[in-house]
């Protein structure tokens, strides 16, 4: 589903400005050694599988939606020359504050294409987190496969499955089971802006999400087999893998017993064809 794009866009841009500098305090869902671990183990996984590398050069990453800079900061471990893109600029001045030295760049998107990137001139794309953000998910597919090099690898994480939406009754049991009770919970009663969030603009509006998700919810959410499809005009899927994934207020013991058979996210890899 397209929606009003340019308001929601726009809505992102202010989100995420106020809160760029305490983005990974209040995520402790990507935050978390778990987490963090997975991630830099798929992203080494993708690099492997770009078929367009130039020996004598390092491989050039987007991180498309870069945020706070997560991907970023595990590509530079893997000495890759990142593009960090964003419709935040507080987003972007953060990772010029934390990156001054290295081989990042910083670029401001406009939320609609990347009209500002050449065609064929990237080895690899990354997001993560960042779709459901997107006014027009699968126009951006369009955008990724354009400016990636033929054997290229498109890297899409954090995004909740198909199944999801069909499971909901058994995830929600396990939410309620896994998670810890302490200061992290009983803290949220004493922050205004989760009553006016939650209370007072869900009476005007109920998809209003505080970081302007825009596709979760179950008439209007990311759908899989259309980006598989809008891939296979250009290139193949070469991992499609779902995950539970780990938030530092759960249990450990519960989400252990049950992460092989529950799933909440899906990582998916594609490559363009040579």
């Amino acid at each position: 589903m397209v929606t009003d794009s340019r308001s929601n866009i726009e809505f992102n841009i202010q989100a995420h400005n106020k809160v760029a500098t305490k983005y990974a305090a209040i995520h402790g869902e990507i935050y978390n050694q778990c987490e963090q671990s997975r991630l830099h183990a798929s992203l080494k996984e993708a690099i492997g599988l770009v078929q367009c590398k130039d020996t004598t050069e390092r491989m050039q990453v987007l991180d498309l939606g870069c945020g706070a800079g997560n991907l970023t900061d595990h590509l530079v471990t893997m000495n890759a020359k990142v593009i960090s893109a964003d419709v935040s600029p507080n987003f972007l001045s953060q990772i010029r504050r934390r990156h001054p030295k290295t081989d990042v760049s910083t670029l401001q998107l406009n939320g609609s294409d990347l009209s500002n990137i050449e065609d064929a001139s990237i080895e690899m794309v990354a997001t993560y987190s960042v779709l459901h953000h997107i006014p027009d998910y699968l126009g951006i597919i369009d955008e990724c496969m354009r400016v990636l090099k033929p054997g290229g690898i498109l890297y899409l994480d954090h995004e909740v499955p198909d199944e999801y939406w069909y499971n909901t009754a058994t995830l929600n049991k396990f939410y309620k089971d896994v998670q810890s009770v302490g200061p992290h919970i009983l803290t949220k009663f004493f922050r205004p802006t989760n009553y006016i969030d939650f209370f007072i603009r869900k009476l005007y509006n109920p998809r209003y999400r505080r970081e302007g998700d825009i596709h979760v919810f179950p008439d209007d959410h990311i759908e899989w087999k259309k980006i598989a499809e809008r891939v296979s005009k250009y290139g193949d899927m070469l991992i499609q893998r779902d995950y539970l994934l780990y938030r530092s207020s759960f249990k450990v013991e519960v989400y252990e017993a049950h992460k092989a058979n529950l799933s909440d996210m899906r990582l998916a890899i594609y490559r363009k064809w040579s």
